[in-house]
Parts: C-alpha cells; sequence; structure tokens
C-alpha cells in the first residue's frame, strides 16, 4: 500500500519575473470544514519544533535562505495555500521530500545530492507547493466527518511520519512519532492516483510560469528509473507514488516538447549549494578531502572546488582551504558565498581584523543580504560587536518578521549588549512563531514582572501578554467545542 502524504517532484524553477497566478480547480475544499488555517499552522509548526529538538533540520543559513528563494520563486505563481510557505533541508540522506500542515516543506539532503541541475530540485519542490495549494493532505480525511481536531491533527502528524520516513523509517519520522502530536503515526495514508497526477500537472505549469522548462520532471523520473533497479530496491519516495514510466509518460504528454528555457536561474549557485550540503551532512571531512582531490584531478569545476575547500576547513586544515578560496575567488566565480567562507575561515584562524574587514568588504557589496546579516550577526555576538550585530539583525526584522530563527539570534545580541527587555520580547516572537504559545507567554510575563526596559517595552511585553493570555484561550475554546 503506498504511504506517503506530499512527497514527489513535478518541475523546474527560477525567475520570480511572473507574479501572474495559476487558478487552480475549483472542486471545493470540504477539509477546511474541520481544519482551518490556524489548525494546519500549528500543526506543521509542532511537527518543526519537535524535528529541531531532535537536530534533524539542516540550519544553515546559505543552504536554507537558497531553498527558501527557489521555493518562493515557484510559489508565488500558485494559488490556494492558506498559510505562507516555509521550506528547509532534512538531515537524512534517502530520496525523500513532503509537505506539512500549514505550507513547511522539507527537502532531504539525500534527494538534493541526487539531482544533476536547479530544474531537478525545483520539480521536487513544485509538486509539493502544488500538493498544499490542492489541500490533498487535509482532504484525504475530509470525508471522516466524525473526526475530531485534535485526532485530525495527531493524524495528519502521522502522514509526516509516513512522508518523512520511507520504509526503513526515516529520523524525521521518528521524532514525531516519539512526541504526543504523533498519537496517529501507525495510521497510515494512500494518495489516490489523481492526486499525485493533479500535483505533477499543477507542478508543471507553476514551473513553467516561472520561466523554467519543465522537462527536468521526466529526466528526473528517467534518470532515477535507472539508478534503482530491481523494485526491492526502488526508494520509498518512488513507491508510494505511480509508477514512475507512468509519470514520465503523463508529464511528456503535458508538456510541449519545442519549449525553451527562457530563464537560466542560477546553476553556477546551486552547485555551490549541492557541494555545501554534501560536505555539511557528512560525518568524514578527512575522505570527503581525498574524495574531492581525487575529482579535481580528473578535471573538476569550481564547486568541487569550493567543496573541496569547505571539507578542507570541517579537517582543520585551515591554511589550504584559505588558499583554495582565495584561488576561487581569483576566478570569475567570485560570489558572496565565497565571501563568507573566507572571512569565516579567517575567524577561525583567529584572523579577526582581517575577518572583520572581509565580513565589511561583504556588507557593502550585498547591503540588504539576509544570510550575509545572519552569518555576520552570530560572528559579532561570538567574538565582536553584538551592538552591530542588534543593529543589523534589527534590519532584517523589518523584512522578514516570520523568521523565529532571526528572532532568537537577536534575543542573543540583545542580551550580549545588556538589553534584557529586548531578550525578552524577541524570545517571545520566536516562541510565537514556533507555535510555542505557552512559552512565548512565560518569556512576556517573565519581561513584565522583572520590570526590565523602558516604558515602550514594557508596554510592548504588556500587550503581547494579554494578545497571548487570549490566543491561548481561544486555543483550548476551539479545542473543547470540537
Amino acid at each position: 500500500m503506498r504511504r506517503h502524504l506530499a512527497v514527489a517532484f513535478a518541475m523546474c524553477i527560477s525567475n520570480p519575473i511572473h507574479a501572474q497566478s495559476i487558478e487552480l480547480p475549483d472542486i471545493g475544499d470540504p477539509s477546511q470544514q474541520y481544519l482551518g488555517p490556524s489548525d494546519e499552522l500549528r500543526i506543521g509548526q509542532a511537527i518543526i519544533a519537535k524535528a529541531r529538538d531532535r537536530d534533524l533540520i539542516m540550519d544553515d543559513p546559505l543552504a536554507t535562505e537558497y531553498l527558501e528563494a527557489l521555493g518562493n520563486r515557484i510559489a508565488i505563481n500558485s494559488n490556494g495555500a492558506t498559510n505562507p510557505f516555509h521550506f528547509f533541508w532534512v538531515k537524512d540522506g534517502t530520496l525523500n521530500a513532503f509537505a506539512l500542515p500549514g505550507g513547511f516543506i522539507g527537502v532531504n539532503i539525500g534527494l538534493m545530492l541526487a539531482t544533476k541541475n536547479e530544474s531537478e530540485l525545483a520539480g521536487v519542490v513544485a509538486h509539493e507547493i502544488a500538493h498544499v495549494a490542492q489541500h490533498h493532505i487535509t482532504r484525504s480525511y475530509a470525508d471522516q466527518q466524525s473526526m475530531s481536531v485534535p485526532m485530525m491533527a495527531a493524524m495528519l502528524a502521522g502522514m509526516a511520519v509516513a512522508a518523512a520516513s520511507g520504509s526503513s523509517g526515516g529520523q524525521l519520522g521518528q521524532a514525531v512519532a516519539a512526541g504526543s502530536i504523533a498519537m496517529g503515526a501507525q495510521r497510515q495514508i494512500s494518495f489516490t492516483r489523481a492526486a499525485e497526477q493533479e500535483a505533477d500537472r499543477i507542478g508543471s505549469d507553476l514551473l513553467k510560469r516561472a520561466g523554467y522548462d519543465p522537462n527536468g520532471l521526466t529526466s528526473f523520473f528517467s534518470r532515477l528509473e535507472n539508478l534503482t533497479g530491481a523494485a526491492a530496491q526502488i526508494p520509498e519516495f518512488l513507491r508510494s507514488h505511480p509508477l514512475v514510466i507512468n509519470r514520465m509518460a503523463d508529464t511528456q504528454a503535458r508538456t510541449d516538447t519545442k519549449s525553451t528555457r527562457r530563464s537560466a536561474g542560477d546553476e553556477a549557485l546551486y552547485r555551490l549549494i549541492r557541494e555545501r550540503l554534501r560536505v555539511l551532512a557528512s560525518d568524514n571531512a578527512p575522505q570527503l578531502v581525498r574524495d574531492y582531490e581525487a575529482r579535481l584531478a580528473s578535471g573538476g569545476n569550481d564547486a568541487d572546488r569550493y567543496g573541496y575547500a569547505l571539507a578542507l576547513a570541517r579537517s582543520n586544515h585551515l591554511d589550504a582551504a584559505a588558499a583554495e578560496i582565495a584561488r576561487l575567488r581569483r576566478s570569475s566565480s567570485d560570489s558572496l558565498p565565497l565571501r563568507l567562507e573566507e572571512a569565516s575561515i579567517s575567524l577561525t584562524r583567529g584572523e579577526t581584523s582581517a575577518a572583520w574587514e572581509q565580513f565589511e568588504t561583504a556588507r557593502r557589496l550585498y547591503p540588504s543580504d539576509y544570510t550575509l546579516a545572519i552569518i555576520y550577526g552570530e560572528a559579532l555576538i561570538t567574538r565582536g560587536d553584538p551592538r552591530l550585530a542588534a543593529s543589523l539583525l534589527d534590519n532584517q526584522l523589518r523584512r522578514h518578521s516570520d523568521r523565529p530563527e532571526l528572532f532568537e539570534l537577536y534575543a542573543r545580541a540583545s542580551e550580549r549588549k545588556g538589553d534584557v527587555a529586548g531578550k525578552y520580547l524577541a524570545m517571545t516572537e520566536y516562541y510565537m512563531l514556533s507555535g510555542n504559545l505557552k512559552a512565548a507567554a512565560e518569556q512576556a510575563e517573565i519581561g513584565v514582572r522583572t520590570g526590565v526596559g523602558t516604558p515602550q517595552q514594557q508596554a510592548q511585553l504588556r500587550a503581547r501578554l494579554t494578545e497571548l493570555k487570549r490566543l491561548r484561550g481561544q486555543q483550548k475554546s476551539d479545542t473543547l467545542l470540537r
């Protein structure tokens, strides 16, 4: 029996130049009678929080921001999602991707490493976006009208387990099953062929609207079909969906074979991020060093050299790593990832003056870059000026007020510079965005009780505490009513 939720793939992606939404078929949405957007968001946040507790999410700013940007370039053309999308990498070597309630979409690092170009990766993401936009997750349980919202939440968590685990039981699935939210983890779900075909079709359309040739999907299907061999060895990612060969035919039938790619995307950045994830996911950096040396000896490319530099740095060969980054920067491939790695290596080597100069040079070139603010801010908090860190992060908070990790970092900067009220305010927002209203209320309450900060900060803390009490009361009331 097929046992996935919103796994799979579809087509390719890149530029946000076409903001026109795709009108999805209006086939009704009975699922919303039972689970509203706020319910879905709370379920997704709870699963993400448990995965973070188990250190199963790859929190690398460069890699995460790349995936966020790629996903949002596709999602901007979609219509039907009731929550903003959030994209994240999962520390799992298997071929898998999945959607959670609330618009959270995860991609296993193993799947990224199996792709050959950005269009293949984008196909995976587009398919998951289509599942979310069409509410396939909650619709699967819409006919179970007697199910309460808490029970449906548990059942959806079970779906997430199936999606994330595969036949061998992946770590993310285990993490969800370990908590009370996964009381329904043993219940399995089978997506209908119609749902998968719909996600393939809509995903293909999304990618074409984003300016990409959707043939990347069929190429990925074809290559995976060749790689998997015997049926017993086919990944769960494929077994839980219609036969690959059938999906290839369906996709090819919908695709104009004469279409051309209108936008090249950022293949160079894709290749750097793929090698970065390869290194970050490895527990044997010395072996990676040898692997990269072999690849470079037989030709290699700039992405291989970047991976080689990262592997050298992780193996504590800092001088050699710095030399490789400098070599890359002298070539035509100079970019923000290289500049950030150069500064980080300088900081690790104890060359703080050089590191701050390199970070500042990067900031002049990329004044509004989110990744730079996070990495530079982290360095300033731990080794430099927390006031400058707070200033950098404050600028980002005005533009990215929905990112919990940004508030957590800002709280640390506030504490380091002696702004205790600022720390409580930031941690209140962090827990709210993470779906933990109880912890958020505790932070606001401590801030109010201790009376720290300016009158304005105290007013903000009291207002937040009042709002949180209202939300928690409403949450309890909704649960009882249902």
